[in-house]
């Protein structure tokens, strides 16, 4: 946009709207650019992201694949030598979080045991 079309547009919205309402609709329109410019720049942060995710990992694999094969220098506690702080927590296992049956605990009216597409 030339200085003269801006010149242009300034008049006939001075024309339009009066010097009264002016200020308040050149500040609502700021804020509306302001909130569109804001909007765009996560859509375009959050693209971008999801876009370098696949070529992070894989050039992470990659880089595993060519590189030497360096032994984990990480030590590893068994239960003996496991530190005098720490408390013994029982874990859960997966036997332990699902139950045998569970609509057992529903009331019978609630549960059926037929099969679906079954017709009596």
């Amino acid at each position: 946009m030339g200085f003269t079309e801006i010149i242009f547009i300034m008049a006939i919205a001075l024309i339009l709207f009066g010097p009264e309402d002016l200020p308040d609709i050149a500040r609502t329109m700021g804020k509306v650019v302001f909130e569109i410019r804001k909007a765009t720049s996560e859509l375009t942060k959050e693209f971008q992201g999801s876009m370098d995710i696949p070529s992070k990992v894989l050039n992470k694999a990659f880089e595993q694949t060519i590189s030497p094969q360096v032994p984990n220098q990480e030590t590893y506690v068994s239960q003996n030598e496991a530190p005098e702080n720490e408390t013994d927590v029982d874990l859960l296992t997966y036997e332990d979080e699902i139950p045998e049956d569970p609509l057992a605990e529903l009331p019978l009216d609630m549960v059926s045991y037929e099969e679906k597409g079954a017709s009596r």
